[in-house]
């Protein structure tokens, strides 16, 4: 493997990502505080929506609307969990991934198209 730019950006986006992860469960660990636990996934959430913006935005509605639409119909998620913490970050992770290093290098590379073919 070449280690380009790209390649490198890719890497440390990576280890800030899995930093992030096991910051929510190495420094806050399992705490019997239900508030400091879901402080602790909070901020991890803000982190990876800074990690992924703008599309991390996107993510974070989605789940809240599904989370909304489940406490209407009667399906309540109680508290947070490893589990919840864990899909919460995956989803900001695909996101992020395929906007960082997908959808933007194919931007540029149509917008570097464009240019050339008007000279």
């Amino acid at each position: 493997m070449k280690l380009t730019m790209m390649n490198l950006l890719k890497i440390f986006w990576l280890i800030a990502c899995f930093a992030a992860l096991a910051w929510t469960f190495v420094g806050c660990g399992y705490e019997g505080n239900a508030t400091l636990r879901g402080e602790c996934s909070l901020l991890a959430a803000i982190i990876m929506a800074f990690l992924t913006f703008p599309v991390g935005l996107l993510w974070w509605l989605l789940i809240s609307a599904v989370g909304y639409v489940l406490s209407r119909v009667g399906i309540e998620i109680g508290g947070v969990s490893a589990i919840a913490d864990l899909v919460v970050w995956f989803g900001f992770v695909i996101v992020g991934y395929f906007q960082w290093f997908k959808l933007v290098p194919w931007i540029v590379h149509r917008i570097r198209e464009r240019k050339q073919s008007t000279v």
